[in-house]
C-alpha cells in the first residue's frame, strides 16, 4: 500500500476515533445531569454553561472538538481544556478554521 495512503487512513481513523470519544464524553456529562448527579455549582472564566454556541459553517467533526472545549470548560477542567484547545488550534491551523471561543 501507498504510504500516503497508508498516512491519510492513519489520520481519517485517529479522527474518527477521537469524534466518537468525544461524543461519548458529551454524552456521558449529559446523562450525569438527567440522573441528578449534583455537583458544586462554579463559575468558570464567566463562561454561560447554558448552552453550546460553535463556530458557524463548519463540519460536525471539527464542531465536536470545540464542543469538547466547551465541556471542559463549563466543569473546570483546565488540564482538559488546555490539551483539546492545543489539539483544535492544531487542527485550525492545517484546516482553516474558525475560532472557538472557548479556547481564548
Amino acid at each position: 500500500m501507498n504510504s500516503n495512503l497508508k498516512s491519510a487512513m492513519m489520520k481519517k481513523t485517529k479522527m474518527l476515533l477521537l469524534s466518537i470519544l468525544t461524543l461519548i464524553s458529551i454524552s456521558f456529562f449529559s446523562c450525569e445531569e438527567l440522573f441528578g448527579e449534583e455537583e458544586e455549582e462554579t463559575a468558570v472564566d464567566s463562561i454561560s454553561c447554558t448552552g453550546y454556541v460553535g463556530p458557524n459553517n463548519i463540519d460536525k467533526q471539527y464542531d465536536y472538538q470545540c464542543q469538547a472545549a466547551y465541556v471542559y470548560k463549563c466543569n473546570g477542567n483546565t488540564e482538559a481544556l488546555k490539551q483539546q484547545c492545543a489539539y483544535y488550534k492544531q487542527l485550525q491551523k492545517e484546516l482553516n478554521l474558525p475560532d472557538c471561543d472557548y479556547c481564548d
